[in-house]
């Protein structure tokens, strides 16, 4: 009965999933540098831009160096495959999380032999509010988390079955990581360390796969950086421009060291009051595990850095937060209670539950489809401004202060912002456009007023 509970509850975790993530599918809107991603990728597609200088707007980033374009260019694959649809900004981040829970589970099984308690961490990572934001917004940490799993379990692999092969695959996998953001993705690095130093009966193995996959990794990097003269010149233009300012505090500035404390501690909520239910209620103490200190220590090599920047925001800790998860679910699964329920009503309610819910995912997917999920009006007049005016730029005023509408006209329709002059102005409420421009659009509930050039002043 333990057995069939636990596999219930596995259909559990994904009906849970698909309630979170199915609703949103065929919607559109979604935080501006998930548009930025979609429309860049999207060029790609188009041919607009190369691999090597993706293009966001003809005036922003007409060279895009602000990511490494190894995401763009897996995403607009899947434009390649099925259209320029917007539904398909969605899809390619949940497949990355689908991805992501394949590699969780992958790591629990070789840790944990009961491999059928897997659901217990994919919840609890699912159930993170910033990991479920991030899938839901195509954020480049969505393709991060499942790059960074994989290179955590092919080293695993490597290491643990002294089978070499996935090792270098790790360093592969370790390229496509900082391919798709950057430095962020090397806390992996520290998988081995921590091993070797945790479990002394991998040290010899540790240090055999760690030079391997470095191995791996520098060979893909060396012949990317001697023989692909447009990977080197990404490579340097991207830390002039973004990466070396970033470090040096010259680019945005957000957040700060306790409210990133905070975020963090919001995303740990619910491991921790499970945990302290479940103690209670069993009234046994949670042993600290080797492999909850293993996890818990490589999610802090996750975490610790981004407090220490001058830009900080709670999506950034998203990638980190699935060894945060397999920490709590080992200190979890190693007490039956409740996992070990025997009581066939159980079966029978969870099951009931898990088609309950895939109903009422599916039923909201198609019932949102016919609105944006955010933005509505914007999303509205940008497509309005596109149909009356298809492919003429629009002048507007301080666009440096204007990310969201650039980024939802970029998508959406296909407009493209501009401070320079044009011969069309939109115009915020309560601001004036010059004496040779009169109205030709209004919008509902969108502060702005279309202009139209009709001559020399």
């Amino acid at each position: 009965m333990s057995h069939i509970i636990n596999y219930r509850l596995n259909q559990l975790s994904w009906a849970i999933a698909a309630l979170l993530l199915l609703p949103l599918l065929f919607t559109k809107g979604m935080f501006f540098d998930g548009l930025t991603y979609a429309t860049i990728a999207s060029h790609l597609n188009d041919g607009v831009g190369t691999f090597w200088s993706p293009s966001y707007t003809p005036y922003i980033h007409p060279e895009f160096y602000e990511h490494p374009p190894f995401s763009f260019a897996l995403h607009s694959i899947f434009y390649r495959l099925f259209g320029d649809q917007f539904w398909v900004d969605r899809i390619y981040p949940y497949i990355m999380y689908g991805l992501s829970v394949l590699m969780m589970r992958r790591i629990w099984v070789l840790f944990i032999p009961a491999g059928h308690r897997a659901w217990i961490p994919q919840l609890l990572w699912t159930l993170t509010p910033t990991v479920i934001w991030v899938h839901q917004n195509n954020l480049l940490e969505a393709p991060l988390s499942a790059a960074v799993l994989c290179v955590v379990w092919l080293l695993f692999e490597g290491t643990i079955k002294k089978n070499y092969f996935w090792s270098s695959l790790a360093g592969v996998l370790l390229f496509l990581g900082l391919g798709i953001k950057g430095p962020v993705a090397l806390f992996p690095l520290m998988t081995l360390p921590i091993l070797a130093v945790l479990f002394p009966e991998h040290r010899k193995a540790s240090l055999i796969s760690m030079l391997v996959m470095v191995l791996s990794f520098s060979f893909i990097f060396s012949y990317f950086y001697v023989y692909q003269p447009g990977f080197s010149a990404f490579f340097e233009k991207y830390l002039d421009r973004q990466l070396i300012p970033t470090l040096l505090g010259e680019r945005e500035k957000s957040g700060g060291l306790w409210s990133s404390l905070l975020q963090v501690g919001k995303q740990l909520v619910l491991p921790v009051v499970v945990l302290i239910v479940l103690r209670i209620r069993s009234g046994k103490a949670y042993q600290l595990k080797k492999e909850s200190t293993f996890f818990f220590l490589l999610a802090l090599c996750g975490t610790i850095p981004f407090l220490f920047m001058d830009r900080q925001h709670h999506y950034y800790f998203m990638p980190a937060m699935a060894y945060w998860m397999l920490g709590f679910a080992i200190l979890l699964e190693q007490r039956p209670y409740p996992w070990s329920i025997q009581r066939k009503k159980w079966v029978k309610f969870i099951s009931l539950g898990n088609m309950a819910l895939w109903f009422v995912a599916i039923s909201l997917s198609v019932f949102f489809s016919k609105s944006p999920s955010r933005d509505k009006h914007m999303i509205k007049a940008v497509e309005l401004i596109h149909e009356k005016y298809p492919d003429e730029p629009v002048q507007i005023k301080k666009l440096s202060e204007e990310w969201k509408l650039s980024a939802v006209a970029a998508r959406y329709g296909k407009l493209e912002l501009t401070e320079k002059e044009t011969g069309l102005y939109l115009v915020r409420e309560g601001q004036q456009p010059p004496a040779s421009y009169e109205e030709v659009l209004s919008f509902k509930k969108f502060p702005y007023h279309l202009y139209e050039k009709t001559a020399q002043p």
